[in-house]
This record gives structure tokens, C-alpha cells and sequence, in this order.
């Protein structure tokens, strides 16, 4: 679908802001690169044309609407006699709705195929059911019994230059991309949930409330696989002092609760006042109270007791800008750290979703993780490859803080601030906008590739705090710093900036051995480097070791002998070099 012009906003003066947001509102360029290399890597693996289209339709019908596996592997029909129907979703009949799809991967697309798959449908419903395949005449049978409106939905992986009208819905690769970024943007976008009141008063866009706690368990319960998605921080259990006390006060005296608590506050894109306090939310949010929210959630499996009542303040702000504004400036109750506002970035969500795909859960709200069953935790299984380079109980975590600080040390070569100042790094951090600004491509594996590198050092080779060395436990972001500059300077040859080259990493990545080759001669490295005598000498002026590694272990005669060291090593170098050369 080709990208349409700003039209008259480039010439309106003090349309700037607006043609911000507007670019704001696109995917970001990792994100769609993501998308579109995951539906090649799912569609080749077909081994016929046809199977890959199945393949590609099947990829479609689970992310993009979110079928199951199952559903979506019995709602395609393409084949003999499909009658121009390639599937059609499970019929939700409460909606009055069903989708018909007819799909096109590689270079089938026309619009000819468009107008045909109309014509199909026409005919389809038309037809006599006896002289169907049995799945269709089902299908046709449903939809005459029911009255059931038709959908037809026609998917591609190119680009669709189409007008389109109200009787094919188009759903082009460009809008695959945008529908996903636009999921993960705005989680909460068309939905809608009513909520009951005991009583309120109504303010320009603001409502503020009084809601009976078990209200509040069911708003919740009902909701929540999207309502705390804007919140700066997921439910922490009762990890805080405000969280052991809104327990204690729950259980001991929940008719004080209402005097006690400060509330929540939801935002919503629109609401609609209706009859007997009932309010209709559209695209609701609790930006400001999922710690309260979710203590009594988890109170109610306990206990019945749920008489008390609290405040809620129900603003309505579609502008995304006014929203994060309202969610980081009332959060107060419990302190709102850097690494927190990490879940307001977009660069940080686009990483959650691109590692999602691989398996791995990216934490960019404390919490978060925790806050789901157990059932939901075990979905995540990790990458089979990259599994190797992390402890056996590792729960498939990448918590953001960690990730951003190996980023810092390795792919930017600042081992000392990242080691020393790792918050500074975060959001709201003095230096967040040197690194995390427009020109940092959203790249998973700029922070994958780091943090795989730092577990294998902690596992094998006996860094961290458990590995026991005196000295190496200080040393896992320095040597992190230290086996990218092997990579870079000397077996890639990188001239530049180092994200430059962060596509070339990963047939590394993907060959096990021969980055667990690197990481030994790393080790190597490190451990030659900490037996130099002008280490020592520069050690004993740092005083003490988290010093050192602190202030100086990076400065300019130290990175003197880490080159000395890393040259002493150019015979495995070269070898390894001539490996990497053939992979790439």
C-alpha cells in the first residue's frame, strides 16, 4: 500500500506536532522488518506452493486474528472444489458475523482476484448445499439459519493498490504490519467494558466515582488481558510497604479501605453515561492503581469479604501524548523508577513483541511477568539455540534494565558508566536520549545478542558474584565489552558504529559453537588482562576492585593492554575469522 503524502499538514503553520504523531503512529522499521521476515521463515518452510499458502494463511489467521492453532488449522478449506474460500474463522454467532477469506502469497495477487473473490462469495451463497464439499455446505447452512452477516477478507503478503469498498475488506502486508503495531501501541483500542458506579460527579472529560470493590474484582477479572497494559508498573505483589498495607487493611478493616487508599484512575478514549450509575468505557486503561487493583483481585480468591468501597477516576484522553502524561504523573504512591517509564517507549515495546517470537518474555513493566499464571508463564519456552547460552532454570526473562545495561557495555563500548551508573541508561536517565533516540533502529537482537553473551560468561566461565574469582566477579560487563570489540575490530572488521553491523552477529549467534569458541577466547583475553602488572598498578590506584571497573578499567592505558592481549591471540583470531567469513 503505498505511503500517502501529509497533504496539506506540511504547510499549516504549527502543524509540526501533529505530523510528529503521525510518524509516531507508524511501525517502526525493526517491528515491520520482524513481521515480515517471521511470515517468510513460517511460509518457506512449505515444501509445495500450495503448502506455503496454507502456511501463510495460517500465519495470518493466529496473529493477526488471533485464532488459535487448532481453530485456525480447521477454518481453512483451500482445496479441491473450495469454491474461491481458502477458510473462514469460528463463528462467534453472539456478534451476527462470520469471515470469509480468500488468500494470496508470492505473486498471485491481482485485482482481478479481488473482483473473483466477490463473484465467489456471491455464488457460494447462492448455491445449492447438496452439491457442496460437507465443511462448506456447513458453513453455507450456518450462515442462512442464522441470518449471519458476511465478512469477506482478502489477505496478502504484497503490497495492494486498491480503492476498496464495503464488501471486501483488504488486508495487504503493509496493514498486517500497521494492525499488529497498532495491537501492541494500543492494546486496549475497541474494546469496550461497563462499569457501575454508586455514585459520582461528572467534570468536562473527567468522571470521579465511588466503585464497591467487588465492582472493581469483576471490572478487572473481565478485562484484564488488556486493561493495566499503559501502566507504568505491573502489580508488584506485595513486594512494597503500600502493597502489605493495602492487604493488611482488606483483611482487618475493609470498610475503611475507601479512607485509606488513594484510588485508581482509569483512562479512556471515550465513555458513555447510561442508566443507574453505569458507565460504558471505551478502550479502558488503569494507568494509576494495578498494585490496589491487583491485591484485591487476589484478595477475593481468598476471602468473600469484599464490603469496602474506593475511589475511581475515570479521565477521557485519546490523545496518546495527554495519556502518558496522566500515567507518569500519577503515579505516586509507590516511587515511579527509570527502569519503570521503560513501558511508556515504543522502542521497548516493539522489542517486547520481536522477542515474544522467539520465545522470551521482555519485562519493560516490574511485575509483569509475575503477575501471570502459571499457566501463561510456561507459554514462554525461549529459542532453541539461543537457550544453550543460559542456565538451565532460566525462566525466559529478559527484564529490560538488565538488557539496556549489557546493550551499554557491549554494543556501545561503555563497560564503566553502564557497570557504575546503570540508571542513567533508563528513562529518564541523563544519557537515555544519547542511545534510545530516533536513529537507534528497534532491533531485538541489539539487546538479545549482549544479554546472551553476559549468561554465558555468568554460566561457564565463572563470572558474576557466583562464579567465585576474586576478580572476575566484577568483570561481566567489561568482559561483554571486550568479546564485541574482538568481533568488531578484529573478526568483522567493523569501521563504525558497532549497530551497524548487528546483522552480521547473527549467524554467530545461530552457530553455538562458534560463539561459545569466542566467548572462551574472550575468556582468554580477560583472564591475560587481569595478570598484566600495569593492571595491577591501576587496580591499586583505583583503590578497590568495583573501582577499578568502575572508573578505569576502560580508560585509555587500560584499552592499551586490552589490545596488546586480544593481538597476542591473532592465530585463533584468523581462524575464527575464516569461519565467520564462510557464514556470512
Amino acid at each position: 500500500m503505498a505511503e500517502k503524502s501529509n497533504g496539506l499538514l506540511e504547510y499549516i503553520p504549527g502543524a509540526h506536532s501533529l505530523l510528529v504523531q503521525k510518524k509516531q503512529e507508524q511501525p517502526m522499521e525493526g517491528f515491520s522488518e520482524n513481521i515480515r521476515g517471521s511470515i517468510i521463515e513460517y511460509t518457506e518452510s512449505g515444501k509445495s506452493d500450495v503448502e506455503k499458502g496454507h502456511n501463510f494463511l495460517h500465519w495470518v489467521l493466529t496473529r493477526v486474528f488471533e485464532a488459535t492453532e487448532d481453530d485456525a488449522s480447521d477454518a481453512i478449506v483451500d482445496g479441491a472444489n473450495d469454491l474461491g474460500i481458502d477458510a473462514y474463522l469460528p463463528v462467534d454467532f453472539s456478534d451476527n458475523k462470520i469471515r470469509l477469506f480468500q488468500s494470496k502469497y508470492g505473486t498471485s495477487h491481482s485485482e482481478e482476484a479481488i473482483a473473483k473473490f466477490k463473484e465467489d462469495v456471491r455464488r457460494l451463497l447462492s448455491k445449492d448445499v447438496t452439491k457442496m464439499r460437507p465443511e462448506l455446505a456447513n458453513l453455507v447452512t450456518k450462515i442462512q439459519e442464522k441470518n449471519l452477516k458476511v465478512e469477506c477478507c482478502y489477505v496478502t503478503n504484497q503490497q495492494v493498490e486498491y480503492e476498496g469498498d464495503d464488501v471486501v475488506d483488504i488486508m495487504d502486508i503493509d496493514r498486517i504490519v500497521k494492525n499488529l503495531w497498532d495491537r501492541i501501541k494500543k492494546p486496549a483500542a475497541g474494546k469496550k467494558s461497563k462499569i457501575k458506579l454508586e455514585d459520582k460527579i461528572h467534570y468536562k472529560n473527567t468522571v470521579v466515582g465511588i466503585l464497591k470493590l467487588r465492582e472493581l474484582t469483576e471490572f478487572v477479572i473481565k478485562n484484564r488481558d488488556y486493561v493495566f497494559e499503559s501502566n507504568i508498573r505491573q502489580w508488584m505483589q506485595f513486594k512494597t510497604n503500600v502493597n502489605k498495607g493495602i492487604r493488611e487493611t482488606l483483611q482487618s478493616s475493609p470498610d475503611k479501605f475507601f479512607y485509606y487508599n488513594n484510588g485508581i484512575t482509569i483512562v479512556v478514549s471515550d465513555f458513555e453515561q447510561l442508566e443507574d450509575n453505569n458507565l460504558m468505557l471505551h478502550a479502558p486503561q488503569i494507568v494509576n492503581g494495578a498494585q490496589t487493583s491487583n491485591s484485591i483481585l487476589d484478595h477475593a480468591k481468598r476471602t468473600n469479604n469484599l464490603d469496602g468501597s474506593i475511589t475511581v477516576t475515570i479521565i477521557k484522553a485519546d490523545d496518546e501524548h495527554d495519556q502518558n502524561n496522566i500515567t507518569k504523573y500519577r503515579n505516586s504512591q509507590n516511587s515511579v523508577r527509570g527502569k519503570d517509564l521503560v513501558s511508556l517507549m515504543d522502542f521497548h515495546k516493539s522489542i517486547k513483541s520481536q522477542l515474544e517470537n522467539y520465545g522470551y518474555f521482555y519485562e519493560i513493566q516490574a511485575g509483569s511477568f509475575d503477575s501471570k499464571t502459571k499457566s501463561q508463564q510456561i507459554e514462554f519456552t525461549g529459542d532453541t539455540i539461543y537457550n544453550r547460552y543460559l542456565p538451565d532454570n532460566h525462566k525466559k526473562v529478559i527484564v529490560a534494565k538488565d538488557a539496556i545495561q549489557v546493550l551499554i557495555a557491549g554494543i556501545e563500548q561503555r563497560p564503566t558508566e553502564s557497570y557504575s551508573s546503570p540508571a542513567q541508561f533508563l528513562p529518564r536517565g541523563s544519557k537515555y536520549d544519547d542511545v534510545f533516540n530516533e536513529n537507534l533502529k528497534d532491533d531485538y537482537r541489539l539487546l538479545l545478542y549482549p544479554y546472551l553473551v553476559k549468561e554465558f560468561a555468568k554460566k561457564s566461565l565463572g563470572y558474576g558474584k557466583r562464579g567465585g574469582h576474586k576478580t572476575k566477579r566484577y568483570a561481566t560487563l567489561f568482559f561483554v565489552a571486550v568479546f564485541f570489540r574482538i568481533v568488531h575490530k578484529k573478526i568483522l572488521g567493523t569501521k563504525g558504529d558497532f549497530k551497524e553491523d548487528i546483522v552480521k552477529l547473527e549467524p554467530i549467534f545461530k552457530s553455538y559453537k562458534l560463539s561459545e569458541r569466542i566467548m572462551r577466547l574472550t575468556d582468554v583475553v580477560v583472564t591475560k588482562f587481569l595478570e598484566d602488572t600495569a593492571v595491577d598498578d591501576e587496580m591499586e590506584i583505583a583503590n578497590t576492585k568495583h573501582n577499578f571497573f568502575s572508573h578505569h578499567v576502560w580508560n585509555e592505558a587500560m584499552l592499551r593492554v586490552v589490545d596488546k592481549k586480544i593481538r597476542q591471540e591473532e592465530d585463533e583470531i584468523e581462524s575464527i575469522k575464516k569461519l565467520v567469513s564462510s557464514l556470512l
